[in-house]
């Protein structure tokens, strides 16, 4: 929801935080964010159809303070994906081959995930003078 949410402001650069709040479902632009969001609302059981409310809570019931309900789940969100990188890490290093039995997760790549951007460079690798 989040991500959907995030992109809708990053795509209207004028649109305000708070209009997020009355955002349907049929707003939403195709894609894996928005096709990810109706997964997990079919789950929980949340509504699917167009004129749906996108920032509810599980209940289906809308937040009274819109910027702090996107905040906090911005703050999950990116808890969670954090969290989940640092365990596959350690799985990895626990685990050499296991990343082979985990699911691909394009957001947040490194070397050992299969779509590892090559264009990334660690800080730690711009160094002035290279240790050898």
């Amino acid at each position: 929801m989040e991500r959907c949410l995030t992109g809708l402001l990053r795509a209207e650069p004028d649109r305000d935080v708070e209009s997020l709040g009355s955002v349907t479902l049929a707003e939403l632009p195709p894609g894996p964010h928005t096709d990810a969001l109706l997964r997990r609302r079919d789950t929980i059981g949340l509504p699917l159809d167009p004129d749906a409310l996108v920032l509810v809570d599980h209940d289906g019931v809308p937040p009274d303070d819109v910027p702090l309900a996107v905040r906090r789940a911005r703050s999950t969100r990116i808890s969670i994906d954090g969290n989940a990188h640092f365990c596959r890490g350690l799985l990895r290093t626990r685990y050499p081959g296991s990343e082979d039995d985990q699911v691909h997760r394009p957001d947040g790549a490194e070397r050992a995930d299969q779509a590892y951007d090559p264009t990334f460079i660690p800080l730690t690798s711009l160094r002035k003078d290279p240790l050898s």
